[in-house]
């Protein structure tokens, strides 16, 4: 018996509430359509056109605002524009309700945007948009509250494509800072003047990574807007602080052109005579590290100051251009004293001698000199063929007979070899040099780049 009567009266109470929640949904229902009723009669047609005070010398409407950023979708350096989503909150007084709303027993009603329709808001605007919409899935994304002591709260969802003006110098290390700003369009700050929310955080945030962004500080503002044409408005500012993440760029930028560079100081190990692998090796550094660099300038505006980025793929063409230079110069040392590497004096002279030796076949072994000592050459040659070297018979005139050394077609083995000597040279110091300046620039570089990015 005690059981049932305990189900009895749990039901009864379940009963009740169930009243109870009904009689206040209607109650909340009936005052809501009261409201509706009040702000749509005939006597309040001026709360669906005008602001408050618009009638009064000297009136202004206060409008407090805060935001809530729900998301940075992009922020994009090429067209120097970021995408931001955000909640907007404005909030107003508007005493002409006063009189209809104290017979009402109410704190609070939300409103829905079909329920308030053409009741009116202020019309801010954002100078420096580019696109905007709201959001109107699965209803439009607008809400309103009023409260017993005539405050009107107007909530909004949008989604903005902002620009942003973005200094490149320093990237990929850089900081950039976005402003967002609001100000009315067609009311100046003699009717409405703009204010951030007095509470301590007017902007809401819960995001702190983007893809390539970090962010790392917000900040906001109010002043006053002159326009020549407009007159003087009162604006809002909202300042989004960004630093980018360098690790995309390291991976994909710095190491392949690093390696690139490193790729070309092969070639100094590499035999002097290895013409082919040696060029290829040069030529295809330096194409590759052309087409790097057009590859990374290709996403960026084309804007007339150097960027960090720069300096580097300038910096790695120049290594690799020079490298290329360095075997060039190593080839030439190569070729020094010997007959492929001859200059035009030579030839004349190593034609001269051909001819010369061509009439001595000719005149049957003489050949006689017109040298102003007066010595007459024999062709008759005294062959000492020790060491390589070969003489000849000159009889002079005084029938004085000596011998003298002919030219040994050997003599270009010593600048030959020392031509080598040279080269190879030439290939050590750059082995060393090469990395060692290399190496300072990479410090010198990243020390100070990544200093400005943690300032």
């Amino acid at each position: 018996m005690t059981r049932i009567q305990d189900k009895i009266f749990q039901i009864r109470n379940l009963l009740v509430c169930i009243v109870c929640h009904a009689i206040y949904v209607t109650a909340a229902n009936d005052i809501k359509a009261k409201i509706v009723d009040l702000l749509w009669k005939g006597d309040n047609q001026e709360v669906l056109k005008f602001p408050p005070h618009y009638d009064l010398d000297g009136g202004k409407t206060d409008i407090f605002c805060d935001m809530y950023v729900t998301s940075f979708d992009d922020v994009n350096e090429a067209d120097m524009d970021f995408t931001i989503s955000l909640l907007l909150h404005l909030e107003w007084t508007d005493m002409r309700l006063q009189k209809d709303l104290q017979s009402l027993d109410f704190e609070e009603v939300e409103l829905d945007s079909k329920s308030v329709g053409s009741l009116w808001t202020p019309d801010v605007f954002f100078p420096n948009e580019k696109e905007a919409s709201y959001h109107n899935i699965m209803s439009p994304n607008r809400m309103f509250r009023l409260t017993k002591k005539c405050i009107l709260n107007y909530t909004v969802r949008l989604t903005l494509k902002l620009s942003c003006v973005m200094r490149l110098h320093s990237y990929p290390f850089d900081k950039q800072t976005c402003r967002l700003h609001l100000e009315s369009f067609g009311y100046d700050a003699q009717q409405i003047n703009l204010h951030w929310s007095k509470e301590n955080q007017p902007i809401g945030m819960n995001i702190t990574s983007l893809p390539q962004f970090e962010v790392v500080g917000h900040a906001y503002d109010n002043f006053f807007s002159d326009h020549r044409i407009r007159g003087n408005y009162s604006t809002l500012s909202a300042q989004f602080d960004f630093r980018r993440n360098i690790g995309y760029y390291v991976v994909q930028m710095y190491i392949p052109t690093l390696l690139i560079v490193m790729l070309s100081w092969v070639s100094f190990w590499l035999n002097v005579n290895s013409v082919p692998g040696r060029v290829t090796l040069g030529v295809l550094s330096v194409l590759t590290i052309s087409t790097q660099s057009s590859s990374v300038n290709a996403s960026l505006p084309r804007v007339s100051y150097t960027k960090a980025i720069d300096i580097w793929m300038a910096t790695c063409l120049v290594f690799v251009f020079a490298a290329l230079i360095e075997f060039a110069i190593a080839n030439v040392l190569t070729r020094k004293g010997s007959h492929k590497g001859i200059i035009m004096k030579k030839l004349i002279k190593l034609a001269k001698e051909v001819r010369e030796k061509a009439l001595m076949r000719n005149n049957q072994g003489v050949m006689a000199s017109s040298d102003p000592d007066g010595l007459r050459h024999r062709g008759s040659v005294s062959s000492d063929e020790t060491n390589g070297n070969k003489k000849e018979t000159v009889v002079k005139m005084d029938a004085g007979v000596t011998l003298q050394k002919q030219r040994s077609e050997l003599e270009d083995k010593p600048a030959f070899e020392k031509g080598m000597l040279y080269a190879m040279y030439c290939d050590v110091a750059s082995r060393i040099l090469f990395p060692l300046v290399f190496a300072i620039f990479n410090v010198v570089y990243w020390v100070h780049y990544i200093q400005i990015l943690n300032y």
